[in-house]
């Protein structure tokens, strides 16, 4: 005589708890799974490293620029970083319109390298001003004569501070135009508004996710920038 097995409440409960145990499982499995194949081990960064090594270094902890530094364009209007790179991975460079030689080269080089990437439509290069004051206004202007695709930014004094401080950008009113400013009172006008801005001259490299995940230095060649760039994106992205 078979045993008739009572359905009770008790067993009801068991079952549901193990159709969910079994699918909490079966989720942390797809996460674990997801991790292992779209986030860069370790052992990936540092083999990408030496492949890209001199010409840019990258991050082990990404720091995130997500939503902390409104900029402004040449209308003051406030722009979101994420709003500019749309998705895109980011290069941001620290200079000034009135630069003589540095930002005017290295901006140039930048072009060359997009000309020779082949991820160059996933890349969006945004020059940002370290000098407000005479720049707003002529940021667009500056910046697309050497890419169209380019765009110019800056921040008002106290955001531009924590912004470079944040990425470890240095840049400082040159002394000459402080001691001008001193030894020459009734020409002051004219110092105050012809003076340099010592400045880092480095790429800052940003993935899609705002976060600082590279950084390029000097020296700047067009060649080795575009392959290691386009290696990075086609590793990382």
């Amino acid at each position: 005589m078979k045993k008739i097995e009572t359905c009770t409440a008790e067993n009801k409960c068991s079952q549901v708890k193990k159709t969910r145990n079994s699918i909490i499982w079966l989720g942390i499995g797809i996460i674990a799974l997801a991790y292992f194949l779209l986030v860069p081990s370790a052992n990936q960064l540092k083999d990408l490293q030496k492949q890209v090594n001199p010409t840019a270094s990258l991050y082990s902890n990404p720091k995130s620029l997500q939503g902390k530094f409104p900029l402004i364009d040449d209308n003051r209007n406030i722009v979101s970083l994420s709003e500019v790179a749309n998705g895109k991975w980011t290069i941001l460079y620290f200079g000034y319109t009135s630069c003589p030689d540095v930002c005017p080269t290295d901006l140039a080089t930048l072009n060359q390298t997009f000309v020779l990437m082949k991820q160059a439509d996933k890349l969006q290069v945004v020059f940002v001003s370290v000098d407000p004051k005479r720049d707003v206004g002529r940021l667009n202007a500056f910046t697309k004569q050497f890419n169209t695709s380019f765009v110019g930014l800056s921040a008002e004094d106290e955001v531009l501070a924590n912004f470079t401080k944040a990425l470890g950008v240095y840049h400082e009113i040159s002394k000459t135009k402080q001691k001008a400013s001193q030894d020459h009172k009734d020409m002051k006008m004219k110092a105050d508004n012809n003076y340099l801005v010592n400045h880092t001259a480095s790429y800052l490299l940003l993935n899609p996710n705002l976060e600082l995940t590279g950084l390029l230095t000097n020296p700047h060649y067009a060649k080795k920038m575009a392959v290691a760039l386009d290696l990075i994106i086609e590793t990382l992205d």
